[in-house]
């Protein structure tokens, strides 16, 4: 309740951060590729326009103002100090967990998940509400998890080398840390930073 009072601006946005917006949340995003196949040894997918496209805008919309920086260090400052039940956190050099966990859900399913491509800040209330749909999200049957966990690898691969990347952890992790929330009666924040 400390920042209550503190307006929460919002950066100014670019006219391409801007229409990538309307391209992905019109679900036009896709019908097109993100990647392709390498023609290299290694055998990573070769990343099109298409991925370069969605990951400037994963990047400009964790871009935030100074009030949502103060919340977000508040935030980390009462996150359990080493990985548990409680603290889920995904590291990459370079193609971003965030931008990989919503190429890998897809367009549709990511509006399921409660926050701004990966931000949020629940009471527990507000656990308890997005929780049917973040399970919906993150915990697909079968074939779509597959899927989904298939995209989110080729995003680690092909926006970086990264093929050991436990992708099935990107959907399972914040999962278990939403869950716990709800049943202990917390709420929950999450967020994203680039070092």
């Amino acid at each position: 309740m400390r920042f209550a009072h503190l307006p929460l601006e919002s950066p100014p946005r670019s006219s391409a951060y801007r229409a990538s917006m309307d391209w992905w949340s019109s679900g036009a995003a896709e019908r097109e590729p993100f990647f392709a196949p390498s023609g290299s040894l290694a055998g990573a997918p070769a990343p099109t326009p298409a991925a370069y496209r969605f990951a400037d805008l994963v990047t400009e919309a964790a871009t935030v103002g100074d009030t949502v920086r103060q919340i977000q260090d508040a935030g980390a400052a009462l996150m359990p100090k080493t990985d548990g039940p409680g603290r889920y956190v995904a590291t990459a050099r370079t193609a971003g967990p965030v931008a990989a966990l919503f190429y890998g859900l897809g367009q549709a399913t990511s509006e399921l998940f409660p926050g701004w491509f990966g931000d949020f800040l629940l009471t527990a209330a507000e656990v308890r509400a997005a929780l049917p749909g973040a399970r919906e999200a993150l915990a697909p049957p079968g074939a779509r998890r597959d899927e989904a966990v298939a995209r989110i690898a080729a995003w680690m691969t092909g926006m970086e080398d990264a093929p050991d990347f436990d992708a099935g952890e990107l959907l399972d992790g914040p999962l278990r840390v939403l869950e716990l929330a709800a049943a202990t009666g917390s709420g929950v924040t999450a967020f994203s930073r680039w070092f």
